[in-house]
């Protein structure tokens, strides 16, 4: 009877904060993993599943040199977010970006493209 129990609330307890554990990614952007591009783009858009709050966007060349993104932190949550890229040169690049999540969840990714023109 006891084990019934705690099997009956464990089980309540898992289906009911499944949802609450569930965080997002990027499902949409211009951008993709190892691309190349003959132009570069000039703007980063991305989407996001569900609302976030983009803490950081950070842009380095494949030696690991900071390019200059004009990123700026947003109060606001959100699903869409646009940021302007400055020219880029011929390279690979690696964009970081990191986001936290209603709960407080913190999510990072990055992007590696390549600019060849």
């Amino acid at each position: 009877m006891k084990f019934s129990i705690i099997a009956t609330a464990l089980a309540v307890f898992l289906v009911f904060s499944a949802p609450a554990s569930a965080h997002t990614t990027i499902v949409a952007s211009n951008i993709e993993d190892g691309v190349s591009f003959e132009a570069a783009p000039e703007v980063f858009e991305f989407s996001f599943g569900a609302d976030v709050g983009l803490a950081e966007v950070e842009l380095e060349t494949l030696a690991g040199n900071a390019v200059d993104v004009a990123f700026e932190r947003r109060r606001q949550m959100g699903k869409d977010f646009s940021v302007p890229l400055p020219t880029l040169e011929p390279g690979t690049y690696v964009l970081k970006w990191r986001a936290v999540a209603k709960d407080g969840h913190v999510m990072r990714g990055e992007i590696d493209f390549t600019v060849t023109g």
